[in-house]
């Protein structure tokens, strides 16, 4: 059951609007003395940040379609050159008349705006009148963490920008000129740093983890710590981080450990996390700290991400996909076979109109994490966007790695980052490999470089499919490393399946399947190649890494060739231009305040 979180957001979804950024957007049509002189209006009123999440502009595409092109997931390029859509942010073409950036550069701001017209209210009214209220100091505390959340995706994606605090009045300056990232950062690491304690968890909220909560405060604090201490592309084209980095590793290590000492928790079986959203179930005092709510009908887990479904003449009452971001072939024989995270994160299986099960290519594998078929009740045959399944933003495990990632930057592999790191794979792993997959595994690494890099691996393993890998290769300046990797290795996957020789020639260069009797497909041999005789009923035959050549022109697959287009550097040693450009009427609007870098 949907709790009443929604409906509030719901109600307040409609009236809520994006106007062009930092233009007054007054969070109410009553008086402040009225939204704010009480703990049901000044929650009400809170609610209407919110309802910014449930918006297109979050839901399709800042949370998830942005986030493309990585190591780990992609966008579906499906063509050859730049068309103007949001494929071209994926392959770094991204132009000044793409509205896709125009609409979440307004949706974020009006978010902001409405972030700063309710800490205002908090702090004039609500808290005068009473100070101690925990109701009233939760409240601030989420309405700073949103405002911190929304300027995090702004700095990810167009790095310096204008920065306010202030709600927007008549005859304000509405045209403020960018403000430093690094200055941004600190003083929304430091606002956060003012507001946590004072929070509640989200065992005492009413919300649960729908609810901006203590413990999402303590990790989002953290991982602004960890960007602002990492690397950032600059105008002139190069990464740099300054000088005083470690001083923001050593805060997202405070509080990593701070969340691990106050507020510990075991992490429950792994697939078990993502059918709870898909089964609308928000356990508290588990993996996830945080998840953002979607009202009834709205939402897109599940249409643009998730495990693909058609259903093209409303055979079935599921309703159907629109899959925009998938995981690379590369990712998949990247983990272990036995890691129980490959199954919960990677499916080679869609859903028909029959809802008969069929295979995918190597090229569109799906993220199994979420399933609209999985919903309590069915959406409707007609059903597509809208299935109100959350949106995870922050998980436990997320913050065990970024504990075992801080530890490590400031003084090597140490116990505590040794640990960290094993509660991870101990989950990751069935307790009878925990000898050799964790405790060997873990004990195996021996140098600071070592481990750090058992870390880039294990965030992509245990974080596919969420939306985090893009802005962790950017901080940690492994962006265009990785992309030239994973272009060279799905090269050598495709040329040594057709030539049946080379590093990569035990891998499938086809998978063999069997139809069962209720619709599923049972697969001989997703990780090795066939060499004997395949048995009868595995007649399903799906060209599978030999996808990834085109023996026509004795060349890349179209799939290695688009989704990574604009950067062409195969050394990957050329920064990646993962910053976007300002639409061009923002720049025109702004009366010649901002302006494109970044060559844009």
């Amino acid at each position: 059951m949907k709790r009443p979180l929604y409906f509030s957001i719901v109600i307040l979804f409609l009236l809520a609007s994006c106007k062009k950024y930092l233009t007054s957007d007054s969070a109410s049509r009553f008086s402040e003395e009225y939204v704010f002189g009480s703990e049901p209006d000044a929650k009400k009123t809170v609610n209407m940040v919110y309802a910014m999440f449930n918006q297109d502009a979050f839901t399709s595409r800042v949370s998830t379609l942005f986030a493309g092109n990585t190591d780990v997931e992609v966008g579906n390029s499906v063509a050859a050159s730049p068309d103007g859509a949001r494929r071209d942010l994926w392959s770094f073409e991204a132009t000044t008349s793409n509205n896709d950036l125009l609409t979440v550069w307004n949706n974020a701001y009006s978010a902001i705006n409405k972030a700063n017209e309710c800490e205002h209210g908090l702090t004039t009214i609500s808290l005068v009148k009473d100070p101690a209220n925990a109701t009233y100091l939760n409240l601030l505390g989420e309405v700073k963490v949103l405002r911190a959340y929304w300027y995090m995706l702004l700095i990810h994606h167009w790095g310096d920008v204008p920065f306010s605090i202030k709600p927007s009045r008549a005859g304000d300056n509405f045209y403020l000129p960018r403000t430093s990232r690094d200055s941004i950062l600190t003083f929304l690491i430091n606002d956060l740093i003012g507001i946590e304690s004072k929070m509640q968890w989200a065992d005492q909220l009413d919300n649960g983890i729908e609810r901006i909560n203590r413990e999402f405060a303590i990790g989002l604090i953290a991982r602004l710590a960890l960007i602002r201490g990492g690397y950032w592309l600059y105008p002139d084209m190069t990464m740099k981080r300054k000088d005083d980095y470690q001083e923001y590793y050593k805060i997202a290590n405070v509080y990593c450990k701070k969340l691990v000492s106050l507020k510990p928790r075991e992490l429950t079986d792994y697939a078990a996390v993502f059918m709870n959203e898909n089964k609308y179930i928000k356990p508290v005092n588990s993996d996830i700290l945080y998840e953002v709510a979607y009202a009834p009908g709205f939402g897109d887990v599940g249409w643009c991400v998730g495990v693909g479904v058609s259903n093209g003449i409303s055979y079935h009452s599921f309703g159907a996909t629109t899959i925009q971001m998938i995981l690379t072939p590369t990712y998949y024989y990247s983990f272990d076979t036995t890691d129980l995270r490959l199954a919960a994160t990677c499916s080679i299986i869609s859903y028909n109109d029959t809802l008969a099960q069929i295979p995918t290519g190597p090229t569109s594998i799906t993220i199994n994490k979420w399933n609209r078929m999985l919903v309590p009740t069915p959406l409707g045959p007609s059903s597509s966007k809208g299935t109100s399944i959350n949106w995870p933003l922050m998980r436990y495990a997320d913050v065990l790695l970024m504990l075992a990632e801080s530890e490590n930057e400031l003084y090597g592999p140490t116990g505590d980052a040794r640990d960290a790191l094993r509660k991870v794979r101990r989950r990751a792993f069935p307790p009878a490999m925990w000898g050799d997959k964790v405790e060997t595994y873990v004990t195996a690494i021996g140098s600071k470089q070592s481990f750090f890099d058992a870390i880039v691996k294990e965030r992509a393993w245990e974080l596919g499919g969420e939306m985090v890998r893009k802005f962790d290769l950017v901080r940690w300046n492994l962006y265009g490393k990785q992309i030239a990797e994973t272009r060279k290795v799905l090269n050598q996957m495709g040329q040594d399946a057709i030539a049946g020789v080379g590093m990569y020639s035990q891998l499938p260069d086809y998978l063999y399947a069997k139809r069962n009797s209720d619709k599923t497909l049972s697969f001989l041999n997703r990780f090795q190649k066939v060499t004997g005789t395949v048995p009868a009923e595995y007649n399903v035959k799906i060209n599978w890494l030999r996808n990834l050549w085109n023996t026509t022109t004795d060349g890349p697959a179209n799939y290695t060739l688009w989704q990574w287009r604009g950067y062409t550097d195969n050394t990957g040693n050329t920064p990646v231009r993962y910053i976007l450009p300002l639409h061009s009427s923002v720049i025109s609007n702004s009366l010649g305040t901002l302006k494109n870098e970044y060559g844009y």
